[in-house]
């Protein structure tokens, strides 16, 4: 019996692998505020960053296995020039902006069939991701789909202003995982992980239900697949009938809500 959905964020249920829309964003935000108010060496500051940061995005997406380190170093680059200082407000603003804007790169091919299908059944759902919380929760619910939990990393907060982006999720998304399954009292061999890189390996192998996302490159979709016996939908019909049998409903003709209505 399902009970338990947990989907990884980035290349899973979003297309991009590593929030380049929201924290590029961020940055040209940083540059133009610089720029306006004449500070021209913070400006020349971020440039130069920024030319090391592209170095680490590159690196990053030729090697999979190190993704996490290359985001932490951008990270750790940016936190001071790009992601401190920005008021609660402007924050909540942006957020919103982006949410919006990044609608279409949601894969629908996952998020409706768990609406339809698992959400009216009470299956939990919910997101254990090295991403942004505040950006995942605002692009989910302008796409109509409440999660139950969303386990990001997110802005350190010093009153009412940023004092830079906290990188805390990452290798450890099994340990979180594990511990928030003991706290809620759920079996893993009753949970449905889906997940579309090797850092989602170990969520993988902890569940009883895995699942490679569409988004996964093929490679990586293949390897999943043949060592954690993962389930690789061919395409969302598949998937919609994975979900019913895992939840151990059979009626088929039964109607569901429509997503995102």
């Amino acid at each position: 019996m399902l009970r338990m959905i947990v989907c990884d964020w980035n290349g899973t249920l979003f297309r991009e692998p590593m929030e380049e829309t929201f924290f590029l964003g961020l940055c040209r935000r940083a540059f133009r505020r610089a720029v306006l108010r004449g500070r021209l060496r913070q400006a020349a500051r971020l440039m130069a960053r920024g030319v090391r940061c592209l170095g680490h995005y590159r690196a990053a997406r030729k090697h999979p296995d190190r993704t996490l380190e290359h985001i932490g170093r951008i990270i750790e680059l940016l936190n001071p020039l790009a992601f401190a200082g920005l008021h609660r407000d402007e924050l909540a603003a942006y957020v919103a902006r982006y949410a919006r804007r990044i609608q279409p790169l949601l894969d629908r091919r996952l998020l409706d069939p768990i609406a339809e299908v698992a959400r009216p059944a009470g299956v939990a759902f919910g997101v254990v991701s090295s991403g942004c919380r505040r950006g995942i929760e605002a692009a989910l619910a302008g796409a109509g789909l409440r999660a139950d939990f969303v386990l990001a990393n997110d802005f350190r907060m010093d009153g009412d202003v940023t004092a830079g982006f906290d990188f805390a999720i990452g290798h450890n998304k099994r340990e979180l995982l594990a511990d928030l399954l003991a706290r809620r009292g759920v079996d893993p061999a009753e949970v449905m992980y889906i997940g579309d890189s090797p850092q989602d390996a170990a969520c993988l192998a902890l569940v009883g239900l895995p699942v490679v996302s569409f988004f996964a490159a093929p490679a990586a979709r293949e390897h999943l697949a043949r060592e954690h016996r993962a389930f690789a939908p061919p395409d969302p019909p598949a998937f919609a009938a994975h979900l019913r049998e895992a939840i151990g409903r059979r009626d088929r003709g039964m109607p569901s809500p429509v997503f995102g209505r």
